[in-house]
């Protein structure tokens, strides 16, 4: 789709958050760029997949994305909560992703040792 104006913007913004705050579900985005595979964000993957099916989490999607620009603090995982808050987690082992999930999955906690600063705001 080819954004002609400002306000064709406006509208796909606003039809996108209508559609997020249909979407209940909590998203845990893992960052899968080269420095995240490197730094071991598959095997992250896999503790957080066991941990959400050990635990029946029903609300949760995991998503792979690309790099999301924080390569010292590899690997990362941002969740995204249903109300449009979030946090971006980073130094993520197979050992503390367990820890991460119920912290900020289960109990939907914004503060943690785990939380990264976002360098844009």
């Amino acid at each position: 789709m080819k954004i002609k104006n400002v306000n064709e913007f406006y509208k796909l913004r606003d039809e996108i958050k209508k559609n997020m705050e249909k979407n209940k579900n909590i998203k845990v985005l893992i960052g899968f760029g080269t420095c995240g595979q490197a730094a071991g964000a598959k095997k992250v993957e896999e503790v957080i997949k066991k941990e959400i099916s050990d635990k029946n989490l029903k609300n949760v999607e995991l998503i792979r994305v690309g790099c999301v620009g924080y390569c010292y603090a590899e690997p990362t995982v941002e969740v995204v909560y249903p109300n449009g808050n979030s946090v971006i987690l980073g130094h993520l082992t197979p050992e503390n992703t367990p820890d991460v999930v119920e912290i900020h999955i289960m109990n939907k906690a914004l503060e943690s040792q785990y939380v990264i600063p976002r360098n844009f705001e």
